[in-house]
């Protein structure tokens, strides 16, 4: 008689829970916020058909933004190593610029900014000599550039600055990254 009741509970299925799924919205636009910082960003720039690389993957709620190459403004190169040809205030200018260029790729992958949830990685690579010990300062330009544009909550990720022997064309900086987003 117990095996025979214990079979029965076991089989009376129970109720499952009702489960609701809310978005919250994302609190200030980021576009309103990057055109009230009075941010230019420049011109996205795709990869060819004939590239081994995409600027952007976005899988899931994940965008991966590929390495972006330190730019002036109006798209020159900026090259050297820090702590030789450059100063560490130079440096964090062309992180920065590396930061714009993300933002822009971002808009153009996903058709506005205000899709980002928040920061999660950022790689920073930046080219000097040994010895060099001011990678995080120079990485810094893009990192700040994210907390200004996301705010503290959603701009702050992990992080990475790294210095290497060399890069593409001699660029000062590359950065990379990866953001949450709203899919």
């Amino acid at each position: 008689m117990l095996v025979c009741t214990l079979l029965t509970a076991c089989q009376t299925p129970s109720p499952q829970p009702q489960v609701t799924t809310t978005v919250t919205p994302l609190p200030d636009p980021i576009e309103r916020r990057v055109a009230e910082l009075q941010l230019t960003l420049p011109t996205a720039s795709k990869p060819g058909p004939t590239a081994t690389l995409t600027s952007v993957v976005v899988s899931g709620n994940l965008a991966f933004v590929s390495g972006h190459i330190s730019r002036a403004a109006d798209g020159k190169l900026i090259t050297g190593r820090v702590g030789e040809e450059l100063t560490v205030a130079q440096g964090k200018d062309a992180a920065r610029q590396c930061g714009l260029a993300i933002l822009a790729s971002l808009r153009q992958e996903l058709g506005s900014l205000d899709r980002v949830r928040r920061v999660v990685k950022v790689l920073g690579m930046v080219n000097c000599p040994p010895g060099f010990k001011d990678q995080p300062q120079v990485i810094n330009g893009c990192s700040e550039l994210f907390l200004d544009v996301f705010g503290r909550e959603r701009g702050l990720g992990a992080r990475s600055a790294v210095g290497v022997a060399s890069l593409p064309n001699n660029v000062a900086v590359e950065v990379e990254a990866v953001f949450e987003i709203v899919p």
